[in-house]
């Protein structure tokens, strides 16, 4: 057991934030049902959302488990604020939480394939899911401690969470998802290496791989700005490819806070001391306005 102290600890390893846009894009899996005319099944919509919430909660206890000071694989420096708090926290205890929450995942998942709520596509889609979450966090891959985390937590995140949704619902997930979802992935991708510059200087001085590491940050820099215009790029190319007005414009009322996030970006290249707290928040909300716009007029 630990005490309270060390109870507040172990919920500081848990990244809330980052759940909050599993919900929103699993919420556009479900608008998009209703836009097409599927009928939706409120069952197995709480189903999913939980058994999603499960598997990126299974993610982050895996990663604690293997990133703990009395681990073999772990790679944190005794300087990083995890090792301190992974510290205070029993590694077995870690590892009884991740069986229990796979094991509520599982169950979860036998309900649904019960409930015929599953097609093949959709065993597929999860399966995926899983394997994203699982070797992200555990060896041999340990994708997020190799750089290369954010690209898998973002595809599974944006792409394959709202076509479980959508599978969920008993219909063939469209190629209308791909053209909602691929824009959404790049800004998402592009707020994952403005919080890698937060880092990026202890990451850099205790050798801590990272996306932002591998390329450097003038590179960092470049990418960023070319993912968030890259997004809405492509919300004009599919546009002309025949994605109906409708379901565009909204998208597009985004623009000027992405517009203001390169911006803000430029300033730091520059030399200008950044606010962090204040750009990292506006580049949460600009993943969660650019998901909520997405789904407005699926419901109109």
């Amino acid at each position: 057991m630990v005490n309270d102290s060390g109870r507040t600890n172990f919920f500081q390893l848990f990244r809330v934030y980052w759940l909050i846009p599993i919900i929103f894009t699993y919420a556009l899996g479900v608008s998009l049902v209703h836009y097409l005319g599927g009928n939706l099944d409120v069952i197995n919509l709480v189903l999913g959302i939980f058994l999603c919430l499960f598997m990126s909660g299974m993610r982050y206890l895996l990663n604690a488990f293997f990133d703990h000071p009395d681990s073999s694989f772990s790679t944190l420096n005794r300087d990083d604020k995890t090792w301190e708090v992974l510290k205070r926290v029993k590694r077995n205890l870690l590892l009884q939480y991740s069986l229990l929450v796979l094991t509520g995942g599982a169950a979860l998942t036998a309900i649904l394939i019960a409930r015929e709520g599953l097609s093949p596509a959709g065993l597929l889609i999860l399966g995926l899911a899983l394997l994203g979450n699982f070797f992200s966090a555990s060896p041999p891959l340990r994708m997020d401690r190799s750089g290369y985390g954010d690209l898998v937590e973002g595809i599974v995140t944006v792409n394959l969470v709202p076509g479980l949704a959508v599978s969920l619902q008993k219909m063939n997930v469209p190629i209308l998802l791909l053209q909602l979802t691929i824009p959404l992935l790049l800004i998402y991708l592009a707020v994952k290496i403005e919080f890698a510059f937060r880092d990026y200087g202890f990451d850099i001085m205790h050798a801590r791989k990272s996306l932002l590491t591998r390329i450097s940050w003038q590179k960092g820099v470049i990418l960023h700005n070319l993912l968030i215009l890259g997004a809405f790029v492509l919300v004009g190319v599919f546009l002309l490819l025949g994605l109906p007005w409708s379901l565009t414009w909204p998208v597009l009322l985004a623009l000027p806070l992405g517009v203001h996030q390169v911006w803000q970006m430029l300033r730091i290249a520059n030399g200008q001391k950044p606010g962090w707290k204040l750009l990292l928040w506006m580049g949460l909300g600009l993943v969660l306005m650019m998901a909520y716009l997405i789904q407005v007029p699926l419901w109109s």
